[in-house]
This record gives C-alpha cells, structure tokens and sequence, in this order.
C-alpha cells in the first residue's frame, strides 16, 4: 500500500516514516503542504492507496484538501484519513462531509496508525459494493424498476455532503472519544415500501426520492451538526452531536410534512407519496469494540418497531 502524508509540521513529516515503516508500512511519501500534495497527486506517473492530511495547515487546510482530492477522479474513493490534535469535533465532522473516511487524533502511536490504516484497507474493498451518483440529472434513466444497482446496496451522493459512506460512519462512531459518547445521539430512518418504490421507479427516480428524503433529514434533524449514511434497503443511519437531542416523534412528523410538500415527484408528475418512520435516538454503547455494531443495530430496530407500530395502528383506524 502506498501512502501519502500530508502535514506542515517538519517534525511530524520525519517521525512519520519512521512509525509506518514499524507498523509494516514502508511505502510512504510525505508532502509539507495542500499545494505539494495536489501536485504529487496530479502527477500521471504516481499512485497512492491511502491518504492521510493533517486537518489544519495554513493557507490549505485539510478539510479543504480533502474536497479538493475528492474532486480528481483517480482519487474519488481512495481512502483519506484525518491527523488532529483538535478536539473541536465539529471540525472533524465537517473533514467527514468533506470526504474523510476516518481519522487518527495526535499524539498516535504505532498501534493505532497500523489498525486505522488496516481499516482502510477494507474500505476499499466495501467501496466496490456502493452505487455512487454525482446528481440525479446525469443518471440514465431505464424502465421502471431496471436498476444497475440492487435495492440493499448503500448509495452515496456526492452532492449531499452530510451522507457519507456508512464504512466511515462507522470509523466516526468507533473513534468517538468516551467524553463524546453523552452528547451524541443516533437514531435510524426507514424508508416505508422502499421494495415498491425500487420496482415502480427509475433510477433516476429512486435515487432523487432518496436525495429528496436526505435532504428533508438535515433540514429536521441537524442538531447543530449531523452525520448519516444510506446502508441500503430504505435505511438511513443518523448521528448528532451537542446538548439539544432531536425531538421525537415530532422529528418524523416534520420530515413527513417536507416530503408532501409537492416535490417528490415521479417523472410523469405524479406523487411518491413518500413515508418514513423514525426510530427513537439513541445513545450509543460506551465499549469501542462493541459500540458500531450494537449501537446501528439497535437503532434500525427502533425505527423497523416504529414501523410496525404506524402500520398497526392503521390496521386499527
């Protein structure tokens, strides 16, 4: 795997090398800044595998580095880690909806670099298994429910910054410090009928639902700041962070109230008569090793009970 360091810091350019090469990662080039790195990456003679920025540097920070990378098609899915010593977490998720897929807080030590680039190594394999669209207007738009992608894969959308890759969703989760863990909320929104709405639409269709339903989540949700993925079969995974929790249920009912407001629309002008349910935020599980896996798994299971619950109550009605 090669690497590509990016950090103003002289020093840690030299420790660098040093701490890769001990965790079996020898193939590392560094660069002093944005400027150099972009050269570096522009260059058609080189290739890296991974990436990773210091977030802040003068005149380029890494956050804008990073969107800049993601910019350049060799580099759209290679994986970028985060080096931060700063603990203002809203920084590191705006690197996240930047295009980050995780990060390592400084001082790092030899065991964590090596797990965290492990971790991006198989990201890069998940990658191949996410159908990515740069906007609905581009896609080609076959007959109704002829899909070149299935209705349980994630989708990325890249011009919804907020909706990353659940692979990095994940890292954000697992790298949340113990200090973070009370403040944060995450919660999980199912898309109702998403089987019909994959059979009965396009996929110019399907995937402008999916960005229409996004979009009415950040509008209601964003609690200041919010993270979530689409993992696939109508669920979004959400995470918000700060002192204000989300109010629920009236979270659902205002998401419900944007996607009636006459703009999802299928081709032909007629309504998507979109729905969603939304489970109850939850906090998450303080155990690293356990907390992505437990705590995602919790949430889509309070969203699928709250679906249970509306379709019973209609049953009743």
């Amino acid at each position: 795997m090669r690497i590509l360091a990016v950090d103003d810091d002289p020093l840690i350019l030299e420790l660098l090398p040093v701490v890769f090469r001990q965790a079996d990662f020898p193939q590392i080039s560094v660069a002093s800044s944005g400027a150099a790195a972009l050269e570096l990456l522009n260059d058609p003679d080189e290739h890296f595998d991974c990436l990773l920025l210091d977030i802040e540097m003068p005149e380029m920070t890494g956050i804008i580095l990073c969107e800049r990378i993601r910019q350049l098609s060799k580099y759209r899915s290679t994986p970028i880690l985060m080096l931060t010593s700063v603990t203002d977490h809203a920084r590191v998720e705006r690197a996240f909806a930047a295009g980050a897929n995780d990060y390592i807080s400084k001082p790092f030590d030899v065991k964590e670099i090596a797990t965290r680039v492990r971790v991006a190594e198989r990201m890069v394999a998940s990658v191949s298994n996410v159908a990515r669209f740069e906007g609905t207007d581009a896609i080609l738009a076959a007959g109704r429910g002829q899909h070149n992608f299935a209705v349980d894969m994630p989708v990325e959308l890249a011009s919804i910054p907020q909706l990353i890759l659940p692979f990095s969703l994940g890292n954000y989760l697992s790298q949340l410090a113990r200090s973070k863990i009370d403040a944060c909320q995450v919660f999980a929104v199912h898309v109702e009928a998403i089987e019909d709405l994959y059979t009965q639409s396009n996929s110019r269709e399907f995937v402008s639902a999916l960005s229409k339903i996004s979009q009415a989540i950040i509008r209601v949700a964003d609690y200041p700041h919010m993270l979530m993925a689409y993992s696939g079969n109508g669920v979004f995974l959400c995470i918000t962070q700060g002192v204000t929790v989300p109010d629920w249920p009236g979270i659902e009912e205002d998401i419900y109230e944007l996607l009636h407001d006459g703009t999802a629309l299928f081709d032909d002008g007629t309504a998507m008569n979109l729905d969603v349910s939304v489970g109850n935020p939850i906090t998450p599980f303080a155990s690293r090793t356990q907390r992505v896996k437990k705590t995602f798994e919790r949430a889509i299971d309070r969203a699928m009970m709250r679906g249970k619950a509306k379709r019973a109550q209609r049953r009743v009605e």
